[in-house]
């Protein structure tokens, strides 16, 4: 679609069977009774339905929606669709040339990997138009200028993409070829700075700058980014990092539990000790007091009979009884001597 002479939304590529930029669209355009057929310069021709029982009509509003309507047999009624756009991401370069959009992250627009902003003010205010720039030149751009040659260009996937516009389709790279013969082709082509391998339908390459990217939750397909060496090298040092980082602290979690079980494990066993001698001694202090012998462990001063006590309390009388403590009754008492 295009609004006052630009773009404005887009399907991305036609691989035969649907439109890859489209989330949720049937793998059979057949099934709505189209017949599409690829007019060889880059434009499609949709047929008239053939099916007499199929009432649809596609409609481009005066607002830029474009929507789809269908007769319902069962509720008698026409059922509305909005095909496009349905996030802001879905604006046709929304994140400028080497941005990414996704719609589920704050903020939508993201700087490929290997790219900064190249306008970080107008970054920082969300005006994204401007887009990114590569970080660190690739090899043919190395070879050019006279610098350190270095290692060879590498690639990195992201899943689940909308690719960006302006592809070339390699027919001499067959849909029948391998992914590897694709990204060969890219690498030894110097204005290759993208490609994208779609089983059954072939090599998709791209040159110059990237625009229109967005990240689907489902579907979409692989897209893989030209980057320096370096890049790739500082990304692997980076999940190397993370995983070192979540092997170290879950280490650390089960050592502090480990010792915390111990600990504890150590307080409870010291406790129980502490309370089978208290209860062997209170038992044979017991035993001394009412016998009258000593013991090398327990010595209770003074140690009376329980007749002398009787005797000496008037049989524990209550004119005797000073009041109660919290371990029984006081008495006064009157010894013999």
């Amino acid at each position: 679609m295009w609004y006052n002479g630009h773009p404005y939304w887009r399907s991305g590529p036609w691989v035969g069977q649907k439109f890859i930029g489209i989330p949720g669209m049937p793998s059979n355009v057949y099934l709505r009774g189209f017949s599409v057929q690829n007019e060889g310069d880059g434009t499609f021709t949709l047929s008239s339905i053939q099916d007499p029982d199929i009432r649809l009509t596609d409609i481009l509003t005066s607002n830029g929606k474009f929507t789809e309507q269908f007769w319902d047999y069962e509720k008698q009624g026409w059922v509305y669709t909005l095909k496009a756009p349905l996030t802001d991401c879905d604006f046709y370069g929304k994140c400028g040339p080497f941005g990414t959009c996704d719609a589920q992250n704050s903020p939508i627009c993201r700087c490929l990997i290997g790219f900064v902003p190249k306008n970080q003010d107008e970054w920082n205010k969300g005006i994204w138009t401007s887009g990114c720039v590569r970080k660190t030149s690739l090899q043919c751009d190395r070879i050019r200028n006279g610098s350190e040659v270095g290692k060879e260009d590498g690639f990195m996937k992201l899943e689940t993409m909308k690719v960006p516009t302006f592809a070339e389709y390699w027919s001499y790279v067959p849909s029948s070829g391998s992914e590897q013969a694709c990204k060969d082709e890219c690498l030894k082509n110097c204005s290759c700075v993208a490609y994208s391998y779609y089983n059954g339908f072939g090599c998709m390459a791209w040159t110059g700058n990237l625009i229109d990217i967005q990240k689907f939750s489902e579907e979409g397909t692989d897209l893989n980014i030209r980057l320096a060496y370096t890049e790739l090298d500082n990304k692997r040092h980076l999940k190397v990092i993370i995983s070192m980082s979540v092997i170290g602290g879950a280490t650390a979690f089960f050592i502090c539990v480990f010792i915390s079980w111990k600990w504890m494990a150590t307080h409870r066993e010291r406790k129980l000790r502490s309370e089978e001698t208290l209860s062997f001694k209170t038992r044979e202090a017991q035993e001394t007091a009412f016998d009258g012998s000593t013991s090398n462990e327990v010595k209770l001063e003074p140690l009376f009979r329980l007749q002398v006590l009787e005797t000496a309390t008037n049989n524990f009388d209550i004119s005797n009884k000073l009041g109660q403590g919290g371990f029984g009754a006081v008495y006064r008492v009157t010894l013999l001597d």
